[in-house]
């Protein structure tokens, strides 16, 4: 998922609220439920458009009210969702999807294969706005390209070579070039399905306004994006029998101390956004659940067209690299459950070729490994040393531990005679500076759980708004590695291509991985996840 899907984003996309004007189905009503939990979320609801979301706070809610073709198990394992299985050819160009039988909306009528065709059309016309949301159709299915973010189409009229309805039970999808993790990709909301009558070709504002149908486990019977949504059991839900929860509140509380404070209380369940010290300070230890996420924080440098001069040296990026102490810097944040430094660009946590990708390359020895000896003598020899130094700027922006990390970093670089300036900016302007090459350094975070290609393709030339790694040698590797059917050879292919990005040419420096700690009452049992993100529908109360 794109950069602003991260703990590290403070609300990047602010979203119109206005109400749907026609909602499709009566509002479920919140009930007050002795089978209901209360959970606190770190930032405003800002879309449950599935087609168009890109915000870890929405998914905390889109967990629970949308369903896809695949999903994931609490072991991140991919398993089959609405699809019931699949095929794909030999040349791997086409995925042939058999859904399950007998699946209704919450309001009775069946669902089709044209759900999701009306779905993927409707998500790639949606508008601009849209274009990240549904990089992964554009990148990989047939047509996509060609119609995407074209308003003036009618979603619910046109057709696309890349998806086809043979009959209501049945779904191809054509793709233009293979994908070694297509399956992966499926279980992502942009391929969910959705009906004309109720999910608008090019708004999203009835997504926040209940009454309109559900796939997924439950639905939305309330919603003030300030302040709070409320779900309710989909009794039409295809594993109702197995839902033991009737009503979830996702509590609006940007405030982490807030929170924490609520918790002890006992005015919320869960509670999301916690800081470290009071995860690991917890005087129980029971109520702490620490859920890993592949998630890498790290240093974007920019090395492109509105870079200074001194980034555009190989040599002065890797001395920037290897004058951080990454393991101190880590230790410095929190304990080793929370942060963990990063050997190398991709965080632990996604498949290789046989074991964790991390682990894998981490065997074969430690990235931009610390050496402030060596960071001194290329810099010398890029012609920086006491009379003449390298002078940096640093942006970061004002929420998280950014500020920590910022002073850390400082003092590590002045060790070696690097000046460094520090620019701090307001959260909800960050990205698009970032985005349109307004830095020399930066933080940055990224996180994804599908595949390790996803934090590699991210400094492709045509992936960045204004390049800030415009390199075709890297553009190339990348696009030959993403043509590989066999698995072995494609992982190897990756591991290359992080080489080159990191070690080599070190156009990124990366620093840690990180997860916060969540409060979970101990009343609260069976909560389980969809790959990283708790899932709460088999929860019992104690």
């Amino acid at each position: 998922m794109k950069k602003i899907n991260l703990l590290l984003c403070a609300g990047l996309l602010m979203l119109s609220t206005a109400c749907s004007s026609n909602p499709s189905a009566s509002s479920p009503t919140p009930q007050t439920a002795q089978n209901a939990i209360t959970v606190a979320v770190g930032s405003q609801i800002t879309t449950l458009d599935p087609g168009y979301n890109t915000e870890t706070v929405n998914n905390y809610i889109l967990a629970h009210t949308v369903s896809s073709l695949m999903t994931k198990d609490e072991n991140g394992t991919v398993i089959p969702e609405l699809a019931e299985d699949y095929t794909v050819s030999e040349d791997g160009l086409t995925y042939t999807v058999t859904l399950k039988e007998g699946l209704t909306w919450s309001d009775g009528q069946a669902l089709t294969s044209q759900d999701f065709k009306y779905a993927i059309l409707r998500n790639l016309t949606y508008g601009a706005d849209n274009s990240w949301a549904i990089y992964n159709l554009t990148t990989y299915l047939k047509g996509a390209e060609e119609i995407a973010s074209n308003t003036n189409l009618d979603a619910s009229a046109i057709e696309i070579e890349g998806v086809e309805t043979p009959d209501d039970s049945t779904l191809v999808l054509n793709l233009k070039q293979p994908c070694a993790f297509f399956v992966n990709l499926l279980t992502g909301n942009v391929w969910a399905p959705l009906r004309a009558d109720f999910a608008d070709a090019h708004d999203s504002t009835w997504a926040l306004k209940p009454g309109y149908p559900s796939i997924g486990a439950y639905q939305l019977a309330e919603c003030n994006e300030n302040e709070k949504a409320v779900i309710v059991k989909n009794d039409s839900y295809y594993k109702a029998d197995e839902i033991t929860l009737d009503q979830i509140t996702f509590l609006v509380m940007p405030d982490s101390d807030a929170q924490s404070l609520a918790y002890k209380n006992g005015e919320i369940d869960v509670a999301l956004n916690v800081p470290v010290d009071v995860g690991v300070n917890y005087p129980n230890q029971n109520e702490v659940w620490n859920i890993p996420s592949p998630t890498s924080y790290f240093i974007a440098l920019n090395s492109g067209a509105t870079a200074p001069e001194a980034l555009k040296e190989a040599k002065v990026r890797k001395a920037l690299a290897i004058s951080i102490d990454k393991q101190a810097l880590a230790s410095t944040l929190g304990p080793e459950q929370y942060y963990q430094a990063l050997g190398g660009y991709v965080p632990a946590g996604l498949n290789g070729i046989d074991q964790d990708f991390r682990k894998e390359a981490d065997a074969k020895g430690t990235m931009q490994a610390y050496d402030p000896e060596q960071a001194k003598a290329l810099l010398k020899e890029a012609g920086y040393d006491e009379t003449h130094p390298l002078k940096i700027k640093y942006k970061y922006s004002s929420s998280f531990i950014h500020s920590d990390v910022a002073q850390i970093l400082e003092a590590m670089w002045k060790n070696i005679g690097i000046d460094c300036e520090l620019e701090v900016v307001e959260s909800g302007v960050f990205y698009n500076q970032i985005d349109n090459g307004d830095f020399e350094l930066s933080r940055y975070g990224y996180t994804a759980s599908d595949d390790p290609s996803q934090f590699l393709t991210l400094w492709t030339t045509g992936q960045q708004v204004v390049a800030a790694v415009d390199d075709p040698a890297y553009d190339k590797m990348v696009a030959e590695a993403a043509a590989l059917i066999d698995h072995t050879e494609y992982m190897e292919a990756l591991h290359a291509v992080e080489e080159y990005l990191v070690e080599e040419q070190a156009y990124v420096i990366p620093l840690f991985s990180y997860n916060t700690p969540i409060l979970k009452s101990e009343k609260i049992q069976n909560a389980t996840k969809k790959g990283t993100t708790p899932f709460y529908g088999y929860v019992t109360l104690q």
